[in-house]
């Protein structure tokens, strides 16, 4: 009995359909990954084609938030043991005996994210104290004895820079992060971030503006911050706003902010850092999101800061 040739071409067809390689390769671990796998949203063909980068896997991805938690972990454990190491003193001996003596409880000291820019009189006696950095802009003004202490005031942008930043002088070197705040959030703490009469003030601020206020708004409210530090006898530095995982508009709208700021920064006498273009495409220094910083982006980001407080000090 003649075989049906159609019925056998058909399986044959359906076989090699199954057995087509549907993998793509990591640029970043060069790892090969199933498509399927891959949370890709473009067809398979797309991501096949020569043009077509997938510049980090789910691994990679996943690597990197581990690392940061990591890093974070290790930040907080630190200050956790200097604290515990700073409250031996208040210990007491118990010895055996009919009377015990009156354990003495310590106090608990309630705060919220802001109050770190309260402390002033005790950040001295902490051994090792938190480094905190503010955004802002450098003002140099004649005749004004320059200080060591340099203060970095931010959003969460600046989370991990102290690695690299505060560990260029531990002692004078202060990181203030500040989760979700705003340009006008800055303004109000203007005599809580500097570090006093002739300290520097390095700016990170604006990310948390761009979304929900207009343009001439977020210009308004950087005016209102940079004339605040203006008038106090303190070397401001601007660092601009870095590129984001967004469409065209808002691309578009954090472009011209950056000029405006850079030109109005100047026209104060304040030192501007624009890391645009550096920080433009480097999906690897930005986490999953596309707006938080990798440790690799937040070292790259206080590396500037590093040089830009170094060319400020050259010019003394």
């Amino acid at each position: 009995m003649a075989s049906d040739g159609s019925g056998s071409g058909e399986r044959t067809r359906r076989v090699s359909e199954e057995d087509v390689d549907r993998h793509i390769q990591c640029a970043n671990c060069r790892c090969w990954v199933d498509f399927d796998d891959s949370g890709l949203s473009v067809s398979f063909e797309a991501a096949s084609s020569h043009d077509f980068i997938f510049s980090k896997c789910r691994g990679c991805c996943r690597i990197e938030e581990l690392e940061a938690l990591v890093e974070e972990l290790v930040e907080r454990y630190s200050h956790s043991e200097s604290r515990a190491t700073a409250d031996q003193e208040d210990w007491t001996m118990v010895r055996r005996g009919n009377r015990s003596p009156q354990a003495t409880v310590p106090e608990i000291e309630l705060s919220s994210r802001f109050d770190l820019l309260q402390v002033d009189e005790t950040e001295e006696a902490t051994p090792t104290p938190i480094p905190v950095i503010i955004e802002g802009n450098v003002q140099q003004t004649a005749g004004t004895k320059v200080s060591k202490k340099v203060n970095v005031v931010g959003s969460s942008l600046v989370r991990f820079t102290d690695h690299v930043f505060c560990r260029e002088d531990e002692k004078n070197r202060r990181r203030v992060c500040l989760p979700g705040a705003k340009i006008e959030d800055i303004t109000r703490m203007v005599d809580q971030v500097t570090g006093g009469e002739g300290s520097t003030v390095i700016l990170q601020i604006g990310t948390n503006n761009v979304k929900e206020d207009p343009t001439e708004t977020i210009k308004a409210k950087y005016k209102e911050l940079l004339h605040a530090f203006k008038d106090r006898k303190t070397r401001v530095i601007v660092s601009g706003l870095l590129p984001r995982r967004a469409g065209g508009y808002l691309l578009s709208k954090m472009l011209d902010i950056n000029v405006w700021l850079g030109k109005y920064s100047k026209h104060l006498g304040f030192r501007y850092i624009d890391m645009w273009d550096k920080f433009f495409g480097r999906s690897e220094w930005f986490m999953r999101d596309g707006l938080h910083l990798t440790t690799e982006g937040a070292t790259v980001l206080g590396r500037a800061y590093n040089r830009a407080v170094a060319e400020l000090d050259s010019k003394v």
